[in-house]
């Protein structure tokens, strides 16, 4: 049988588990324009790093709306950082130095392709 400070203990990791992060930025923290090395300054490395071919094929995503502003043929490098609310991507077009845009996903928000 576990002991009353192993309950306790237990109990206080389970929460701070299921609580958010009060150390994650505000998504309004990240500004188009700003440079990649202000952004790793500030937040450090992202947490996922990914890159996209623009073809003509859609996308979905929190980078639904920025699409298309990338000239065909571009690449798209994407960070994503953990947010309050969800995560925020930032866009750099063909190796650009500044955040070219801007995407926004809410916690627990599903893309689907509309028919």
């Amino acid at each position: 049988m576990l002991g009353s400070a192993r309950i306790l203990a237990l109990v206080l990791i389970a929460i701070a588990a299921c609580s958010p992060r009060i150390d994650q930025p505000e998504a309004s923290a990240f500004r188009v324009g700003a440079a990649r090395s202000e952004i790793l300054t500030t937040f450090g490395k992202p947490a996922r790093e990914a890159s996209y071919l623009k073809s003509d094929d859609s996308i979905w995503g929190a980078i639904e709306e920025f699409w298309s502003r990338v000239p065909l043929g571009s690449t798209v490098e994407v960070w994503s950082y953990p947010v309050r609310g969800g995560t925020i991507e930032l866009y750099f077009i063909d190796g650009s130095n500044e955040i070219q845009g801007i995407g926004f996903a809410p916690t627990g928000a599903i893309y689907e392709p509309s028919s």
